[in-house]
């Protein structure tokens, strides 16, 4: 049955199905194989993989970005980080980098950081002479920090697919410094490549116009402080603060920046409701699909597989991660990851590998599957908004690649870069 549906599921993604579906024929297939196994089956484990209250926070947090987006967050966060770095050689793309970090604090995903900055960020570039490849994968790099500075939507995934008593509030804490590293990693590349194609820079602010900025851009700045504070403090659960997110944001979008009104409202939880279908029905195809793949002994085997070659916490870390780099460039992050969640837990359980240092690695790892063609859906985003072949954008984008393939390296190595901050305020 475990070759069935993995050849299904193979051949099917091949010929271009789209992942969500490609795991549900695969199911169906595997259970028609099987013979004695009802088709009900499929609907009960699509129902029970998406009747989750849990999995509120998603539409939640989607729903908040969608929020501030339309409510003129985005505009003053890019005139913050131009005011704070623009002075620079290549200033708009420092710019660039320091936007999608903070944006990363409001939206949770790498989408929608490059959709929302991507169609300002990168026609600004171009206008001053970026190369219109450079411009699309710096927006593109720089996106990844979306689902690894917190909040983010792919931790949520993980924390309730493994249960357990990982807390999302220590995935959530994990990510704060491999998200600030990424950035500033990002940062000094940007900055060499910038002083030798010669970019240009902007005038220094003056600190009046800089503190104006900063304040203007506090309500999204302290969106992630809220969001964290209120978890790891135990206040409210990750579904509550998601909530709370979105309230928060509709309160500064239409009463504090007064840009966001009842017209745009219909508009954006269309928008959120799109997105999170995207998400939800990957949760619920994968369901089934996980549930045959588990009843046919293949995480055994595999476990037993990576077992036999080496004991060694690291060496099985390195094995996983080069799985998990080849599996990124062909297959949508969350799909992977409730795929994959319980094949590699017992693995890493078996090696004491902590729970939460592993969901930094496996999240990290498959993000920097956004950037690796033929999947890697923020070339064609940020490529599309330059109007320039995906080729040019790849070329232009491996610099930064290799920054994401040092801090994994990193993260990987020294479990404290990801664990340091969750035991210092959880304790």
């Amino acid at each position: 049955m475990a070759s069935v549906l993995m050849i299904g599921f193979l051949v099917l993604l091949t010929i271009g199905l789209p992942i969500a579906f490609a795991m549900g024929l695969a199911t169906i297939l595997a259970i028609a194989w099987h013979g004695t196994l009802p088709f009900s089956l499929f609907a009960q484990r699509a129902l029970i993989g998406a009747d989750s209250y849990s999995l509120l926070a998603i539409p939640f947090f989607i729903l908040a970005g969608n929020l501030m987006n339309v409510g003129g967050i985005t505009e003053r966060i890019v005139k913050f980080a131009n005011a704070c770095v623009g002075r620079f050689t290549g200033g708009l793309g420092l710019t660039t980098v320091m936007s999608c970090m903070v944006f990363s604090g409001v939206s949770g995903s790498a989408v929608a950081d490059a959709s929302a900055l991507g169609k300002v960020l990168i026609p600004g570039m171009k206008k001053q002479g970026y190369d219109p490849g450079f411009a699309a994968s710096v927006t593109a790099a720089a996106s990844v920090m979306g689902p690894i500075i917190p909040p983010s939507i792919p931790l949520v995934i993980y924390g309730l697919s493994v249960g357990k008593g990982v807390s999302v509030a220590a995935l959530f804490l994990g990510g704060v410094v491999p998200g600030i590293a990424l950035g500033v990693g990002l940062g000094i590349v940007v900055y060499f490549i910038a002083k030798k194609r010669n970019y240009p820079r902007h005038e220094a602010v003056p600190l009046r116009q800089l503190v104006s900025a900063a304040g203007q851009a506090g309500w999204a700045l302290f969106m992630p402080v809220l969001i964290l504070v209120g978890i790891t403090g135990g206040v409210v659960t990750v579904t509550e603060s998601a909530a709370i997110a979105v309230l928060y944001a509709a309160f500064v979008g239409m009463v504090i920046h007064r840009e966001l009104t009842w017209r745009n409202i219909g508009p954006i939880f269309v928008q959120t409701a799109l997105d999170t279908a995207v998400v939800m029905i990957i949760i619920a195809f994968a369901s089934g699909f996980g549930w045959l793949m588990a009843v046919s002994g293949l995480p055994k085997s595999i476990a037993a597989w990576i077992s036999g070659i080496s004991s060694d916490p690291l060496v099985i870390l390195i094995l996983i991660n080069i799985l998990l780099l080849i599996v990124g460039c062909f297959m949508e992050a969350i799909a992977a990851m409730i795929i994959l969640i319980p094949v590699l837990i017992p693995i890493v359980e078996a090696a004491g590998i902590d729970l939460v240092h592993f969901g930094l690695v496996m999240v990290f790892n498959l993000m920097l599957g956004l950037l690796t063609p033929p999947v890697g859906i923020l070339l064609y985003i940020c490529g599309n908004f330059a109007n320039v072949r995906i080729e040019a954008v790849v070329r232009e984008v491996l610099p930064f690649l290799a920054v994401g393939l040092i801090i994994l390296v990193l993260i990987t190595v020294f479990p404290a870069t990801v664990l340091w901050l969750p035991r210092l305020v959880l304790g």
